[in-house]
């Protein structure tokens, strides 16, 4: 199914939630244009992919159950530049917690994350637009079992605890000698980098972690992150927190 036909059946559907009462989501108009020249601006290299701007053109987007909006143009609002220097926000559930599209340097669309505050988690969501926005028809369709619930509800916390594909700076030099000169300008071993290049979906990273507030920077050309890790207060390591 194209994403334009996704669009048409989530515009013309009326879905049933949990508690078995009806609803239809309030989609807003496409954009124009002009409007369209000028939200590129925003964009890396002032460019807005085709894929995007075909579903900008059918609606911005729109609001409902589940994920409280879907907003294809908010490029730049979600606003951790350390996990995503550059996103749109493909939705968020209303209680601090981001669906993303990261958008690359020169416009074009990478991969979708889930990024959870609590607990502290990034997940590889899915490989590209389309496929998240299958999994949102699968969600109206079907409230209770569904993949984005198991991604929400369970799989941030297998992640967070197991700390998810990440590795101690040393060890992960020693495989990846390649990433010296980006690994080289974080003094001392005290760091874990999160590996996401070869990560398959529900694939990710506790990076919270290691600490409030941890330092926490992007590669700027792979899906690499290095993570500060803080050493612990004394109260910390009396009550294990």
């Amino acid at each position: 199914m194209t994403n334009s036909e996704i669009i048409d059946q989530l515009r013309t559907s009326t879905f049933i939630d949990e508690d078995g009462e009806t609803y239809e989501l309030d989609f807003q108009e496409g954009l124009t244009a002009e409007e369209l020249t000028a939200l590129s601006k925003l964009f890396p290299n002032h460019t807005i992919d085709k894929e995007l701007i075909e579903l900008l053109s059918l609606t911005r987007g729109w609001e409902g159950y589940g994920l409280e909006q879907v907003d294809f143009s908010s490029i730049g609002q979600f606003g951790f530049l350390e996990l995503a220097p550059h996103s749109v926000t493909l939705g968020h559930d209303g209680f601090g917690n981001f669906w993303i599209l990261d958008i690359l340097d020169d416009g074009s669309l990478g991969h979708v994350y889930y990024a959870c505050h609590d607990p502290a988690v990034l997940v590889k969501y899915a490989d590209d637009l389309n496929s998240y926005l299958q999994s949102l028809l699968a969600f109206y369709r079907s409230p209770g079992a569904n993949y984005l619930n198991e991604v929400h509800d369970q799989v941030v916390f297998d992640i967070w605890s197991s700390g998810g594909k990440i590795l101690e700076k040393r060890v992960f030099r020693e495989e990846n000698k390649a990433f010296d000169l980006f690994l080289n300008e974080f003094e001392g071993d005290d760091w874990m980098v999160a590996d996401l290049r070869e990560a398959k979906d529900k694939e990710g990273f506790a990076w919270g972690k290691f600490g409030p507030n941890n330092l926490t920077r992007r590669h700027p050309d792979e899906l690499i992150w290095i993570i500060k890790k803080k050493k612990k207060g004394f109260f910390a390591r009396l009550f294990g927190n």
